[in-house]
């Protein structure tokens, strides 16, 4: 980034400026060391200056900032209550409540040594100071000491409030510490640059952090302190062997590397650039007032459309489109400069702001967090011919801080990654009808990524890159294929609050803290691999594992066989890493002439029960699906299908009672318990009945022979 500068000598300060503060768009008052208090109206391309006030020599500002103008909403009405009153500190430790035609309203004796800043809260309720003394306090709106929120021994530079007031972050050397003022909860410290924190400010529309220091450099983090962006000399994109350089406000150079010719490209653009990207063969280019979209194969003649909003916060770009994120708006544009569509979700807000890292794209699917509900993730389906359709929103445990999708494949290969706020990493798995299947995969998450060529996983664990080549893998049983297909690095070079760019041609590049790229490289031959299966060639990708001779290219190419059903190159595979049970189970797959029965085998052989129970049921074949529930252990939905549709009853009881017997233990599910008890009053009930017309029929039996006897003596008579 770089800032266009203009400098204004005439009516201004006959010395040192000390501080600086807006009062409206149009208002700037300026104070120094010259003690005067100067008004700069800002009158398009013109600026006049008008002397409020001037305080006593003894009088040498610190900082400054107007009371904020506060919109209440009343019914119908909005209405806007501003309190003219700037709030201006002192190398004294004073602080002083100036009204607008600069006469003092009270004058606060607050700090031993300079108070070196001080910010109303964003309702205009309270404010605080910090200074020297290193020392922060809260007082009231007339200028009551309410408390005193951090006492320490090193001076404190920088304070500011958080978007609810309900925390202070404030900068300590190369440290920044998040205050709460609830005082039962701990603080939070940690070391945000390399050099002195000379200012902090707290951004209430999307809760972003912005840092700057005497490194050069300023930083972007969110709510949490988790590092966001790291400022570099000039703006850099790279991609595949295209590298652009916005070198000047209006200019970006672009690069293709590799080039004998070292071919270099200036786009001049007409107005100042706001957002560029640069993937997939595209850079988009955001000014104040247009979008500039230029191609890889044509540099000169880019597409141009106006912005309705120069409000533009992020951009991300997919393999068939870009989305413009404005501040709660979505916009989806081709690459060709058309409107594409709005997309719009169940229960959007449109006065909540909408949060980039919670924003996930690819050519066929949008995911984002909801505005509102932190916990809750929105899946939207993207159609060139259809309208926006959302499917079954998720429903987290916790708020949701980083989500990411992959690009490989089609709709139903769908995988949405996300980090929530404990750190904990989990993977869902998205089908046509929304979210399905969901599993937590690792703890400690700070970052994660898709590869672009690949469907492959990278997450940073605190110093630890994790990279999963067939995270399809995770929602099933085998817990040996799930460790023979992650790799983890440690690396030193990491550092502190590392985070991964991007990973492409078994490369992944992370930038660490201080804003420098590391480049590591995982398993080259995956790449390969994944491409060979892609299009097709089973052949070719069984040669690729053969050369190699590696046991974790084997791992995969025995995942990736199984969900394809590849049945012949998934048993070599398996067989490759000495999976015996494996190879042995798909000689028995072969085996089955029944297509149905042998569809549902190969979705078990994966371990998807799920998948191989819905083959079955939907094609009727009831007692398959229960008998794989009992091969499975599935004991509570094996009963739950028995009893539904009342067959097989007397066999899962009979196999659950042997499974018991063999592990010694008692029956203690209640689904079981209750059944069996139900069937032993039943048979109870039955036996009792049985002796009941025994008992009746032999008296009938006994009457019938007592007056058989009295006929006969009656006869003889």
């Amino acid at each position: 980034m770089k800032f266009k500068v203009s400098l204004w000598k005439k009516n201004g300060h006959t010395k040192i400026v000390t501080c600086v503060a807006w009062n409206s768009a149009e208002e700037i008052y300026s104070i120094g060391e010259d003690h005067v208090l100067l008004c700069w109206h800002l009158d398009g391309s013109s600026t006049q200056t008008t002397k409020i006030t001037e305080f006593p020599e003894d009088f040498y500002p610190t900082d400054m900032q107007w009371h904020p103008r506060a919109i209440q909403n009343t019914g119908t009405s909005i209405k806007k209550q501003s309190h003219d009153v700037v709030l201006i500190t002192t190398a004294d430790g004073k602080f002083y409540l100036v009204n607008k035609s600069g006469r003092i309203e009270k004058t606060v004796d607050g700090h031993k040594g300079a108070i070196l800043r001080c910010r109303w809260s964003y309702d205009g309720s309270a404010l605080l100071t910090a200074g020297e003394d290193g020392v922060i306090k809260v007082w009231s709106r007339s200028g009551m000491l309410r408390s005193t929120v951090v006492r320490g021994t090193h001076a404190i530079l920088s304070a500011v409030w958080s978007p609810d007031s309900s925390n202070i972050l404030y900068s300590q050397g190369s440290q920044l510490a998040l205050q709460t003022l609830n005082f039962s909860s701990k603080s939070k410290k940690w070391y945000a640059h390399e050099g002195l924190i000379l200012t902090v400010s707290w951004n209430r529309n999307n809760n972003f952090i912005i840092s700057g220091s005497e490194d050069c450099r300023y930083k972007v983090w969110d709510g949490n302190g988790n590092l966001l962006f790291t400022s570099a000399a000039a703006e850099r994109l790279e991609w595949e062997n295209y590298e652009a350089t916005l070198i000047k406000r209006k200019t970006i150079q672009v690069r293709e590397i590799g080039n004998n010719s070292g071919v270099v490209e200036m786009l001049e653009i007409s107005d100042r650039v706001v957002h560029m990207e640069l993937a997939f063969n595209h850079l988009v280019v955001v000014t104040t007032n247009q979008c500039h979209i230029y191609s890889s194969t044509n540099w000169n003649t880019p597409v141009i459309f106006n912005l309705k909003n120069s409000t533009i916060s992020a951009v991300i770009l997919a393999e068939k489109h870009f989305l413009l994120i404005e501040w709660n708006v979505m916009t989806l544009y081709s690459y060709q400069g058309r409107l594409l569509s709005i997309p719009k979700w169940k229960g959007m807000t449109p006065d909540e702001p909408l949060y980039p890292p919670c924003i996930a794209l690819c050519s066929d699917t949008l995911v984002l967090r909801d505005q509102a509900n932190e916990k809750l993730l929105h899946i939207l389906e993207l159609s060139s011919n259809k309208p926006v359709n959302e499917t079954h929103p998720h429903l987290h445990t916790c708020n949701v801080n980083e989500i990411a999708i992959n690009r490989i494949g089609g709709a139903h290969d769908r995988q949405l990654a996300f980090i929530d706020v404990t750190r904990d990493l989990f993977l869902i798995t998205i089908r046509s009808t929304g979210f399905g299947r969901i599993c937590k995969i690792a703890a400690m998450a700070q970052s994660i990524s898709w590869a672009i060529d690949a469907n492959v996983l990278a997450a940073m664990l605190d110093a630890t890159l994790s990279i999963w080549l067939c995270p399809n893998c995770v929602h099933y049983s085998d817990k040996k294929i799930i460790r023979r297909t992650r790799i983890d690095k440690e690396n030193n070079e990491f550092g502190k609050q590392p985070s991964i760019v991007n990973i492409k041609n078994g490369i992944v590049t992370v930038r660490r803290g201080d804003g420098a790229l590391i480049a590591i490289s995982f398993y080259t031959f995956f790449t390969t691999l994944h491409h060979h299966i892609m299009n097709n060639k089973w052949q070719d990708a069984l040669s690729l594992c053969r050369i190699t001779k590696n046991n974790i290219i084997w791992t995969c190419m025995a995942v990736m066989a199984t969900e394809n059903k590849q049945l012949s190159a998934a048993e070599e595979a398996y067989a490759a890493i000495e999976r015996y049970d494996k190879v042995d189970y798909i000689q028995y797959i072969d085996k089955i002439s029944n297509k149905t029965e042998k569809l549902a085998e190969m979705s078990l052989l994966a371990g998807d029960l799920l998948a191989a129970e819905g083959i079955l049921l939907q094609h009727g074949f009831i007692n398959q699906a229960i008998r794989i529930n009992i091969q499975m252990y599935n004991w509570s939905r094996a009963l739950e299908l028995a009893v539904r549709h009342k067959k097989q009853i007397d066999q899962v009881l009979e196999a659950r009672e042997m499974y018991l017997k063999l592990l010694d233990k008692k029956e203690t599910n209640t689904s079981y318990i209750s059944l069996i008890t139900t069937r032993r009053k039943s048979s109870s009930s039955n036996i009792i009945t049985e002796m009941e017309i025994e008992a009746a029929a032999d008296d009938d039996n006994n009457n019938n022979n007592n007056n058989n006897n009295n006929n006969k003596s009656d006869d003889e008579d």
